[in-house]
C-alpha cells in the first residue's frame, strides 16, 4: 500500500491538489486548490456519483445557495450543537482539538464526551501541548462560519454542509415535481467548517466538498422497494457495534437478523458499497461501522459510517443516517411551514430521511492512494479509466525529426475532437511514458519511423507496458473501446 507521503507528494509535484494561495506565507490552513488534473479527475468522480447513485436511483438534482439565513441553522440545531472540544497552549495561544490530543494518547473519546470529563483526562494524563505548554481547560468552540451580507446587520453563514437546503426547498420540490415516496434528493457542492485544527491536507479542512443524498419515505413503507432482489443477496462489508470483527452479510440477512430498521437502509448501503467498488476501492479495504448512541449525531436513530482503511488508518468517508422527521419537524417549528406529505388515502405526515452524506475531498483522496503504484521506483496512478484526466498521451519518437512531429501532429489533430488527449515531444519517449503513468494516463501512442511507410502506431499500456502496433486508420475505434472498458489484451 502506498504511504499518505508518497500520495501528497505525487498530488503537489503534479499538480493534482495543493495548498491555497501557497505563494503566501500567511495564508490559512484547509483550504487546498485542485491543479488542472486533479479538476479532471474529481469532475469525472462526480460524474459516476451522479450517474451510478443519483441518475440510476431516479433522484432529482438541486444546486442551493451557500449562504442561509441564521433561522435555518437555529431549526437544524447547528447553532447550539455544532462544535468541537478545544483546549488552549497558554504558552504560545494555539487553540487544539481536545479530543484529537486525547485519541493520540489512546483514550476512547467521542462527539458525546462532556468537556469536563475531556478537562480531567487532560490533568490525568498531565498532557501537555506540543510546544509544551500547559493546556487550558477543555470548552467548546463553534464550527459555524459566519458570513456578512448587504451591511452586515442580517446573520447568515456559509453551511457546514449541504443538506439544509434540500429540507427548506422539499415542499417546493414536493409539489412541483409531483414527487412519489420514496424520493430521493441529491446536491453537490462546498460546505464549510470552522477547523480549529485542519490536517492531513483533504482529511479535515475548512473548505470542503460534500455530495449529499436525502431519501424521504413513508416510514409505514420502509420496506417497500421495489429493487429490492437486485440486492437482497449482495453481500454488505459491516461492522457492528462494540466489536472490532467485520463481516461480509447478504442485505436480506441483515433485514432477516433485524440489524437494521429496514429494507430502505441495507437497500442504500448496497448501492453505495457498489459505487465505491466501481471508482476502485477494493471490497476488503470497505467496511460500514455501526455507530453507537453516544458517538452518533443527536438527530439519528441509526448511522453506518463508511469507511475505507489507508495507510493514516481507517477514514470515514461517508455519514450514513436515518434522520428521522426531525429536521422537516424543526423546519416546519421554525419557519411556520407546512412540511407534511399526503398519502394516497388522504392522511397527512411528515416524510422521514435516510442520508447519505459523502465527503468529496477524502474520497478523492483514498482513490488516489488506492490506485497508487510503484514500479522501479516510479510512481503510477491505476485509476479506472472512466476517472483518468487523460485517455492518451501522444509521442513523436524523436522531437527533432519534422517528419515524426508532422506525422504525430495529425494523430494528435485526428484524436482530439473525440478523446481527451496530449501531445508531448519532451524528453526521452522513456520519460513521457513516466509523466503519462504518474497521472493515470491508460494508454500512450507513439508514433515512429515504421508508422511513417505502414500507417499505424505504437499503442502502450499503463499497467503492464505491453505494447500493440494499431493502424491509424483504426486508431478511433480501438480509442472508443479502451476509453469504454474493454481491456488491452482484447484490442
Amino acid at each position: 500500500m502506498a504511504t499518505y507521503d508518497q500520495v501528497i507528494n505525487l498530488a503537489v509535484r503534479r499538480s493534482i491538489f495543493y495548498p491555497a494561495a501557497e505563494i503566501y506565507a500567511n495564508s490559512p490552513a484547509g483550504f487546498y486548490d485542485y491543479g488542472p488534473y486533479g479538476v479532471s479527475i474529481r469532475k469525472k468522480l462526480e460524474q459516476l456519483w451522479r450517474k451510478t447513485f443519483v441518475q440510476a436511483e431516479g433522484f432529482l438534482e438541486i444546486d442551493g445557495s451557500i449562504i442561509l439565513t441564521e433561522q435555518i441553522f437555529k431549526a437544524s440545531g447547528h447553532l447550539e450543537n455544532f462544535n468541537d472540544p478545544v483546549t488552549q497552549c497558554k504558552k504560545t495561544g494555539q487553540f487544539l482539538r481536545a479530543d484529537k490530543l486525547l485519541e493520540d494518547l489512546g483514550e476512547q473519546v467521542n462527539e458525546g464526551t462532556p468537556v469536563e470529563e475531556l478537562t480531567k483526562l487532560i490533568r490525568k494524563h498531565n498532557l501537555k501541548s506540543p510546544a509544551g505548554g500547559e493546556l487550558s481547560d477543555v470548552t467548546k468552540s463553534s464550527l459555524m462560519v459566519q458570513s456578512i451580507v448587504g451591511r452586515g446587520d442580517m446573520k447568515t453563514y456559509m453551511r457546514p454542509e449541504t443538506c439544509q437546503s434540500i429540507f427548506a426547498d422539499w415542499p417546493r420540490i414536493a409539489k412541483t415535481m409531483r414527487v412519489k415516496l420514496p424520493c430521493g434528493v441529491s446536491q453537490i457542492g462546498k460546505a464549510y467548517r470552522n477547523e480549529i485544527s485542519p490536517r492531513q491536507t483533504l482529511m479535515r479542512q475548512v473548505e470542503f466538498i460534500q455530495a449529499e443524498t436525502e431519501i424521504f419515505f413513508d416510514p409505514k413503507e420502509i420496506d417497500a422497494i421495489e429493487r429490492w432482489d437486485e440486492i437482497k443477496n449482495y453481500e454488505i462489508k459491516v461492522q457492528f457495534q462494540k466489536t472490532n470483527e467485520i463481516k461480509s452479510i447478504t442485505a436480506g440477512k441483515l433485514i432477516a437478523d433485524k440489524k437494521m430498521s429496514g429494507k430502505l437502509i441495507a437497500y442504500y448501503l448496497a448501492r453505495t458499497q457498489q459505487l465505491f467498488e466501481r471508482v476502485g476501492i477494493p471490497k476488503e479495504a470497505m467496511r460500514f461501522r455501526q455507530v453507537d448512541d453516544e458517538e452518533r449525531a443527536f438527530y439519528a436513530k441509526e448511522g453506518w459510517d463508511f469507511e475505507v482503511k489507508t495507510s493514516i488508518g481507517w477514514i470515514e468517508l461517508i455519514a450514513n443516517n436515518y434522520r428521522t422527521d426531525y429536521d422537516l419537524n424543526q423546519h416546519a417549528k421554525i419557519s411556520g411551514q407546512d412540511m407534511n406529505f399526503l398519502r394516497e388515502d388522504g392522511s397527512k405526515f411528515i416524510p422521514h430521511v435516510w442520508e447519505c452524506s459523502i465527503g468529496f475531498d477524502r474520497t478523492f483522496y483514498c482513490l488516489l492512494e488506492h490506485a497508487y503504484r510503484e514500479k522501479e521506483n516510479t510512481p503510477s496512478l491505476a485509476l479506472p479509466v472512466s476517472l483518468v484526466p487523460l485517455q492518451a498521451g501522444i509521442f513523436p519518437l524523436l522531437k527533432n525529426k519534422p517528419e515524426l512531429v508532422a506525422k504525430t501532429k495529425k494523430v494528435y489533430e485526428l484524436l482530439k475532437d473525440c478523446y481527451e488527449v496530449q501531445y508531448d515531444d519532451a524528453g526521452s519517449v522513456g520519460k513521457r511514458y513516466a509523466r503519462m503513468d504518474e497521472i493515470g494516463v491508460p494508454v500512450c501512442i507513439t508514433i515512429d519511423f515504421d508508422s511513417l511507410e505502414k500507417e499505424d502506431v505504437t499503442i502502450r499500456n499503463r499497467d503492464t507496458g505491453e505494447q500493440k502496433r494499431i493502424k491509424i486508420s483504426e486508431l478511433k475505434d480501438v480509442m472508443f473501446k479502451l476509453v469504454t472498458g474493454t481491456n488491452f489484451k482484447q484490442i
